[in-house]
């Protein structure tokens, strides 16, 4: 079941992430907690504020300005997301990844995710750290 899970992380997807982390930390007071290399040449951040984190990434392609910076998913932790996986399959929800995919640059050892979009098409993703 994926009931009363533990908040993870809202991602945004920004078109410059070196200038809006910059700014989450100058002037909102936000403490980089990660800093991941994504592949494309850019970062991925990891900012937090007491109880708020975000994970923020660069968009490509460039999004348009009425969608850049905007939350592209909700995070939930995950202990198990073989299981979660399973349970959503099952339950019919619809998956928006290629199924569980894997991060070897976040963290120590790496991340593990998936997302499903809720009915008004809103992407929830389940992540275990590992």
């Amino acid at each position: 079941m994926i009931k009363n899970r533990k908040h993870g992380h809202i991602g945004l997807a920004t078109n410059d992430v070196e200038k809006d982390a910059k700014w989450y930390v100058d002037v909102l007071g936000f403490e980089v907690i990660g800093k991941f290399p994504n592949g494309a040449g850019n970062h991925v951040y990891f900012l937090k504020n007491c109880d708020v984190v975000y994970e923020m990434y660069q968009a490509d392609p460039p999004l348009s300005p009425e969608v850049a910076g905007k939350i592209d998913h909700y995070s939930f932790d995950s202990e198990d997301i073989e299981a979660d996986y399973k349970y959503c399959v099952e339950q019919g929800y619809p998956i928006t990844t290629n199924g569980i995919e894997e991060l070897s640059t976040f963290w120590e050892r790496g991340v593990r995710y998936f997302k499903i979009a809720s009915p008004t098409g809103e992407q929830l993703e389940f992540c275990q750290i590992l």
